[in-house]
């Protein structure tokens, strides 16, 4: 038996994502460091609010679409515009499709099977479709290699803006595998350390967000992301920024986002002062941190931080829909405004398809309570947390 028809036999005997993870760990095929994080269990959410969940998910096709009018093209002083509302020709994009067709995958087989994404993400036509995913899509299905041998060595936002499903099948049981659920499902099309360790980090923040009744301070963004990122990334990458004034850096990235956050916040810089420094690209050096300053300024405000998000960034839609499903998971679905949120819920933007989806998902939350201790509240109740 050869090594790849050994590994395949391998992996079709997992019965869980974890076990996928540790076969290509054990394979050197994932790029990142096995940390001990990645066996941890996640601290117990004590009462499931419903409505976060419903803001976590319809947070992206409303950041999405508010900025996909604006994508690919950079704010300055010079054109800097404030986007409060959708445009005529606004519309759902990558952002949105690959979310809920990872939700779809998931409320299928009960688990993220990553063939049976793969195979999803390459049978429909992807609107806004970014260069990793069509390698990967190339790689898959054109050239028919496997699944685990698809994805390509990116730094860039695909995997993170559809990231938001992970928490979901672990809200009423905790277990370790949300993080294998982070690194699988990004492995997939993106194998990258940066791309695998801010997936990682941002699960994790996704999962506090849920578990907090307030915004945090600015200095939390900071540090929640540094303490996992560091320990999934490693201390020595060599990453650069591609341009701006700080194109010198040479190292880890989770150290690079530390210093850059920490100096914009020290230095009291706007959105796009961070724009000008460091871009907001595809490139996830420049995404992450315009999407964590932006929560960093305006956590408390909902509004104002979806829309500075996609006013200050020149990936608009994508910066969008990861603070998107930040502010939703923080505060839920009510702290949409309804000229923003209306359109989604009434099938104006996306299929009502991925209505029914987000129904699943609650009808699959609300069966797996039954008999837990985890109380599962409407989005309209409220609860303290555990």
């Amino acid at each position: 038996m050869s090594r790849s028809d050994n590994l395949e036999s391998k992996l079709s005997e997992c019965k869980s994502i974890t076990c996928i993870m540790d076969i290509l760990f054990e394979e050197n095929l994932i790029n990142a460091e096995q940390s001990k994080l990645l066996y941890s269990k996640p601290r117990r959410i004590g009462c499931v609010q419903l409505g976060k969940v419903e803001g976590m998910l319809f947070g992206v096709p409303i950041g999405d679409t508010l900025g996909s009018p604006f994508e690919g093209k950079p704010p300055s002083e010079g054109n800097f515009r404030v986007i409060n509302d959708y445009l005529p020709e606004a519309h759902i994009t990558d952002d949105t499709q690959l979310t809920f067709w990872t939700l779809e995958v998931f409320l299928e087989m009960g688990w993220f099977d990553p063939k049976v994404l793969a195979d999803r993400f390459s049978s429909e036509w992807i609107i806004g479709i970014g260069s990793s995913i069509r390698r990967f899509i190339r790689n898959y299905k054109d050239l028919g290699k496997p699944w685990y041998l698809s994805g390509v060595e990116s730094a860039g936002n695909g995997a993170l803006m559809r990231l938001s499903p992970v928490v979901i099948p672990h809200l009423i049981n905790p277990t370790r595998e949300l993080w294998s659920d982070a690194v699988v499902t990004t492995y997939l099309t993106h194998n990258d350390r940066l791309a695998i360790s801010f997936a990682v980090a941002f699960a994790n923040i996704l999962w506090e967000l849920l578990r907090k009744d307030e915004p945090p301070e600015p200095e939390w963004w900071i540090r929640e992301y540094v303490n996992v990122a560091r320990e999934v990334e490693g201390d020595f990458t060599q990453y650069s920024p591609r341009f701006g004034k700080f194109k010198s850096y040479s190292g880890p990235a989770w150290e690079f986002v530390e210093k850059i956050l920490e100096r914009a916040l020290s230095n009291e810089w706007s959105p796009l002062d961070l724009n000008t420094a460091v871009g907001s690209g595809a490139y996830l050096l420049e995404t992450v941190p315009m999407a964590l300053y932006t929560m960093m300024l305006y956590a408390d405000d909902p509004t104002k931080a979806i829309t500075t998000a996609v006013s200050s960034s020149k990936d608009s839609d994508t910066v969008g829909a990861i603070v998107g499903y930040l502010i939703g998971a923080l505060h839920g679905v009510k702290a949409f405004p309804e000229h923003l949120l209306g359109p989604v819920l009434n099938g104006g933007l996306m299929p009502l398809t991925f209505l029914e989806v987000v129904n699943n998902v609650e009808t699959f939350l609300v069966n797996q309570a039954k008999g837990n201790v985890v109380k599962v509240v409407s989005g309209g109740e409220s609860c303290e947390h555990g």
